[in-house]
């Protein structure tokens, strides 16, 4: 029952945050190519990533990462005095954290081996 809850939530807010996270990076202050660049890096750690974890191994991961994402987003709000929102911390990891492990995912499937 957990295992499915699990993929549920893998499946259903996985790219919910995603997305939200992707309006905001791409209405960002950064020059395109620092985008590019950051993108591409991200996708590089995701494809490392996926060619050694099991794909529940990487479900398993990105959950307790989105879970400690408000933890995160507190500290930087409240201790690092930032000037950002913390839905705007939570929305800016989540796009990173996502990009990461999806891409992680999508390497697992490609090579085949669950």
């Amino acid at each position: 029952m957990l295992d499915r809850v699990a993929w549920i939530a893998f499946f259903g807010l996985v790219p919910l945050l995603w997305a939200s996270g992707v309006w905001l990076f791409m209405h960002s202050s950064l020059r395109s190519s620092r985008k590019a660049l950051w993108s591409l890096f991200l996708v590089a750690l995701g494809a490392a990533i996926g060619s050694f974890l099991p794909l529940v191994a990487i479900r398993n991961r990105i959950l307790v990462l989105l879970a400690l994402l408000p933890v995160l987003a507190f500290i930087d709000v409240k201790l690092a005095r930032s000037n950002r929102s913390f839905f705007f911390w939570i929305r800016a990891c989540s796009f990173e954290v996502c990009t990461v492990f999806a891409c992680a995912a999508l390497t697992r499937l490609i090579l085949g081996q669950w």
